[in-house]
């Protein structure tokens, strides 16, 4: 059986919680405010409800941050997002 070289998929991973955090974080930052829009209104506009990641008025991103982690996520001013 032949097997497959992983090294190249897994080399820069690692299971790291707070670093798969961290890049939920980010995304949130960048994406999940509508920054244009909040500009535009002088109010803050968020993607809600167009995300695939909200499920009956509730952000399954966030809700795995905080599930795994509450401390550390409040620790990095976790998300930028209309649901809870």
């Amino acid at each position: 059986m032949n097997r497959m070289n992983l090294k190249p998929y897994v080399e820069a991973c690692k299971d790291d919680l707070h670093a798969a955090i961290d890049g939920l974080n980010a995304f949130t930052k960048n994406w999940c405010m509508n920054v244009k829009l909040t500009e535009k209104r002088e109010d803050l506009s968020f993607r809600c409800d167009k995300c695939i990641f909200s499920i009956e008025g509730n952000c399954l991103i966030k809700k795995f941050a905080y599930d795994k982690d509450e401390e550390y996520t409040r620790t990095v001013d976790f998300g930028c997002m209309g649901l809870l």
